[in-house]
């Protein structure tokens, strides 16, 4: 089997119209690894003509001096000699700019990678400079300008701010997002990775983002049984020498913040869901909640690393609020493959592995709760399932003086047209759906109808579901007997046309 580029065809055609028109200054976002530059790629490659004249540079976090050196070499490693030709006029921040202006007008096309080094204050007067080309440019037809980055608030910072030289400037912009469901199954039909369960590791780990799953790829771990996978991802991709992901957390996610931050980012990776007033007794002195307004919302609204979620009907202000990892593969690094690492530095590896997998599965169980969220969003979003949602807001938790009043339900959907609500309950396996758990998920419902909030929904059809990346058909047949509606992963393929064909051996 071989790897082939897949989704983001919606993405590629409309690049594609953008070629051959009026010249354009696009701006293209997205998380590191999500695949921005590989869409570029995928671009040249469908695209002969644009290859000969596509100048790809990425932006080194530095200095003037080095910023126009790099831009001076990605001209001489262009095939034509009249870009070559340009390179030694390259001497600064004004004649860089005035070669992307005579770049574009010669029709070719300038890829600036990681666009946001330019909010430095060492870089920022490129801006300044560039600013005077675009102008030239627009309204011309010619080629065209790519900027490329990864951190929202500094690309808003230099495209979207009034006071920014390049404000208003940008003609087209594109969101390049995490892989859906129903992309993640073209990919795990094309390689044959049959088994939901070893669908729930996979994007436990790596979510929907295609550079994660290339390097599982080039591994081989896509054709590891259910019962194998997650070593296998730990061991090679994680804890072997050459591991390709060892320090991805920490030279790409972690590197950046500081103090507090940091802190915070840790104890969320292994207490997921926890209160404001968590967080302040895990990381501040005096158990100040006051003084982590401003790191959360540093890390939520810059780095997007953090999620504030709320219960169905809650105030924005509820004291209910709970916080989260918003990446998969983030919250995995620190709660699961860190230890491991740094036990195996003075154990055997197999011992590391022993310790993790217990994590692993904890982790799982969280990552399988969003993963069902996401999913109920993105089949009602595209008139697939059996459930239309009108809240994104997809559970109910309190935070009663008494804990025996406490209240936990995994999943409330939201039918309002329908009058139709849908209470779910979350579990890593089959098996933990027992007569026990299910007599709690139904007293959980009978409480929460009780509530204030409950009786928002008095009158409205009423769903108890369980859901489980696979059930067997007996268990599906007993549930359904009991007053459950069961849904696993296969349920959710067949939506977008995918069929599981009984329990695959991986």
């Amino acid at each position: 089997m071989t790897w082939n580029f897949y989704g983001r065809e919606p993405h590629l055609d409309a690049m594609r119209k953008l070629l051959g028109g009026r010249w354009f200054f696009a701006r293209i976002m997205g998380r590191r690894r999500i695949g921005k530059t590989e869409l570029l790629k995928q671009l040249a490659n469908t695209d002969p003509a644009l290859d000969a004249r596509l100048i790809y540079m990425q932006v080194p976090d530095s200095d003037e001096r080095d910023v126009v050196a790099t831009f001076r070499q990605a001209l001489l490693d262009c095939s034509p000699i009249w870009i070559q030709d340009i390179a030694p006029s390259v001497t600064n921040f004004a004649t860089m700019a005035r070669a992307i202006g005579k770049l574009c007008e010669n029709n070719a096309v300038v890829v600036l990678d990681e666009f946001q080094y330019f909010v430095r204050q060492s870089l920022y007067p490129f801006n300044s400079f560039l600013q005077a080309e675009v102008d030239q440019l627009r309204n011309t037809a010619c080629g065209g300008l790519f900027v490329l980055g990864s951190i929202q608030t500094e690309m808003t910072a230099l495209l979207a701010d009034k006071a920014a030289p390049l404000y208003g400037r940008t003609t087209h912009q594109f969101e390049v997002d995490h892989w859906d469901f129903e992309d993640l199954l073209r990919v795990f039909e094309a390689q044959q990775v049959s088994n939901p369960q070893c669908w729930l590791t996979l994007w436990s780990f790596f979510e929907g983002v295609p550079k994660f799953y290339r390097d599982a790829y080039n591994f081989d771990l896509l054709q590891l049984p259910a019962d194998q996978l997650g070593r296998g991802l730990l061991t090679q991709l994680f804890l072997d020498g050459s591991s390709p992901l060892k320090d991805e957390a920490e030279n790409w996610f972690l590197r950046k913040l500081q103090g507090r931050n940091v802190s915070i980012v840790r104890y969320l990776a292994t207490s997921p869901g926890c209160h404001v007033g968590d967080i302040a007794a895990a990381v501040t002195k005096d158990n100040n909640s006051a003084e982590l307004g401003p790191y959360l919302a540093n890390l939520s609204m810059k780095y997007k690393m953090v999620e504030k979620r709320l219960p169905v009907f809650a105030e924005s202000n509820s004291r209910s609020a709970r916080y989260y990892l918003t990446d998969n593969f983030l919250q995995a690094c620190l709660a699961v493959t860190s230890p491991a690492l740094n036990m195996a530095k003075i154990r055997p590896v197999s011992r590391a592995l022993d310790s993790a997998m217990p994590r692993l599965y904890t982790h799982e169980g969280y990552a399988f709760e969003k993963l069902i969220r996401a999913l109920h969003i993105e089949c009602s979003k595209k008139g697939k399932g059996d459930f239309s949602v009108d809240s994104l807001n997809l559970g109910f938790w309190n935070k009663p003086r008494d804990t025996s009043l406490n209240i936990e339900i995994d999943v409330v959907a939201l039918d309002e047209e329908a009058k139709k609500v849908r209470f779910g309950s979350c579990k890593r396996s089959e098996g933990a759906h027992d007569g026990v758990s299910l007599s709690k998920f139904s007293a959980q419902v009978a409480a929460f109808l009780g509530t204030k909030e409950g009786k928002r929904v008095a009158g409205w059809k009423q769903e108890l579901a369980v859901f489980s990346p696979v059930f067997s058909s007996e268990k599906k047949a007993y549930l359904q007997r009991s007053g459950f509606l069961a849904k696993d992963l296969g349920d959710y393929a067949s939506y977008f046309g995918h069929q599981v064909a009984g329990q695959a051996s991986h």
